[in-house]
């Protein structure tokens, strides 16, 4: 059985640039449906982030804003899109306690959320009920897996509700992308498991073009002791302690990393160099190590360590003994789909807000920028949103629907065949050892080659149940963002930001340059330059 929703504006993804785009297009009075692939406000980035928010507050201006973000950038941002963020920032987070976001404000930005690991929870949770509270109707457990086009035009979206284990059609005057990263592409990562890239596959297959998809950003310091979770570690541990090498030197001064705090101003530096020493041979159990006993000494009658459960955490480790073993960790996609400052894509019918959208942070993001950046572009895609649908008609979806909701029916009778956890975490793998913080032609010629035996494999999913399905319609889209990633590394014959070729040791003036990843006509993959 098919359940079907009509709305003014569809909006997929309810992390915070999903819900901020929500709650602007109904305050404008267009009707809105939004559509979530884990319950509302729940498995996305937005939750796990540390909840800091950088803006133009308290001193902070805009101007040094605007300048920090092209910096960290290495100038390859999108000048107008960082004008209105920095500009609009500190505007837009104040204004997120209208909606119940509770908040502490400082010089240069908010934080919000008390829960460690789930701070972001301050921020989506009051978003979610100010939703519900308004009769926004929240459809949740949802994937979707084709943007529908009638003439060129988006009209709606089919998906598969994974918890009752059957389909959904959506009609739509508009839709807003807002369906995060793809950190979960690497075997090592901090991002909720379900954010594979959606978003850019479902962009890119309706026409939408993509660019910077080579810059992925890890953070340098996260855990790496076995059988625990990788805890990103910061403040004081990260900036005060020595992380080292085997052989006792510290590799920031090792590698010329200067620019502090570390984990916000220096986070593809270091990885890069922590990565380097571990391929050397310099590390330990494919890690290094963070000596953070003095700081944990010194802190540890501080009421703020007392209250912090990142900073318990470590003392229960034996911080204070003994150094930990750290690693970097799979954190942010700096590329994206290309839209304007108020998301459109290009595509009629079709925003885009968050980190789903490239051109904000360049080659590398400021630390805090995530947040500020979802809620400035979440409010301006949903006005545009729902502006664009004020003049527009429902269109019939139902037999632009048929194909998809056929290729449902056969991978849900597929009871044989390669079960897609076992393609997914092969991809995992091969991104995290080829396509990772160390790039080489040599290495991404392979992964691309390995590619192409996944996408083989993808034709053959088992599909048994809801949850296996959600999973086998996720491969897909996955390696057609992985292809992304691969191709527009192989492009870039440079080192820049958060983009490191071993073989292109160096940033190269002639590469000030965007890469553009659209479908061709043939169906293919297509990339070209174009300047910044």
């Amino acid at each position: 059985m098919v359940t079907n929703f009509e709305s003014d504006i569809l909006v997929v993804g309810t992390g915070g640039a999903g819900l901020r785009a929500a709650i602007e297009a109904d305050e404008r009075g267009a009707s809105v449906v939004a559509v979530s692939k884990a319950p509302a406000g729940m498995n996305n980035a937005t939750v796990v982030a540390g909840g800091g928010f950088r803006a133009a507050i308290e001193g902070f201006t805009s101007e040094e804003h605007y300048e920090d973000t092209l910096r960290v950038g290495n100038r390859l941002n999108d000048r107008r899109l960082v004008e209105v963020f920095a500009g609009e920032g500190g505007m837009r987070v104040l204004e997120l306690k209208r909606f119940g976001v509770e908040m502490r404000v400082r010089r240069g930005g908010i934080s919000v959320g008390e829960t460690p690991g789930l701070m972001g929870l301050g921020m989506t949770k009051p978003m979610v009920e100010h939703l519900r509270s308004r009769g926004v109707r929240i459809v949740e457990n949802v994937i979707l897996t084709r943007l529908l086009l009638s003439d060129g035009v988006v009209v709606g979206a089919v998906g598969y509700d994974s918890h009752d284990d059957s389909p959904v059609v959506f009609s739509a005057k508009a839709v807003v992308l807002a369906t995060g990263g793809a950190g979960a592409l690497y075997k090592r990562t901090d991002c909720p498991l379900r954010t594979t890239g959606d978003g850019y596959s479902l962009a890119y297959r309706a026409g939408a073009r993509l660019r910077d998809m080579e810059f992925v950003q890890f953070f340098p310091v996260a855990l790496a002791e076995p059988g625990l979770p990788p805890y990103l570690i910061g403040g004081p541990f990260s900036e005060e302690g020595r992380i080292v090498n085997r052989l006792g030197e510290e590799i920031p001064v090792k590698h010329g990393v200067t620019e502090r705090p570390l984990v916000l101003k220096s986070r593809g530096p270091l990885s890069i160099a922590i990565m380097r020493e571990i391929q050397a041979g310099n590390g330990v159990d494919g890690a290094v190590l963070l000596d953070a006993r003095e700081p944990v000494k010194r802190y540890a009658d501080e009421d703020w360590f007392k209250t912090q459960r990142y900073a318990q955490r470590l003392a229960r480790l034996g911080a204070a003994e003994k150094p930990l073993k750290i690693a970097p960790i799979c954190h942010f996609n700096m590329g994206g789909v290309v839209a304007n400052e108020d998301g459109d894509t290009g595509v009629p019918g079709l925003y885009a807000a968050g980190e789903v959208v490239g051109g904000v942070h360049g080659a590398n993001r400021h630390g805090g920028n995530a947040l500020t950046a979802i809620t400035v572009f979440g409010a301006r895609a949903g006005e545009a949103a729902a502006a664009y649908a004020e003049d527009r008609s429902l269109v019939g979806v139902d037999s632009l629907a048929e194909p998809e909701l056929s290729r449902y029916a056969d991978l849900r009778s597929s009871e044989r065949g390669v079960s897609p956890g076992v393609l997914m975490s092969r991809l995992r793998e091969l991104m995290w050892e080829k396509v990772g913080i160390i790039r080489g032609e040599s290495r991404l010629k392979e992964a691309l080659s390995e590619l192409r035996e996944i996408i083989e494999g993808a034709s053959s999913l088992k599909a048994s149940n809801g949850g296996e399905m959600r999973e086998a319609l996720e491969v897909p889209m996955a390696v057609d963002v992985a292809e992304m990633i691969v191709m527009a590394a192989l492009e870039r014959r440079e080192s820049r930001g958060a983009h490191f070729r071993e073989d292109y040791p160096f940033e190269d003036e002639c590469w000030l340059k965007v890469v553009v990843v659209e479908r061709g006509g043939d169906g293919g993959m297509r990339l070209f330059t174009r300047p910044v």
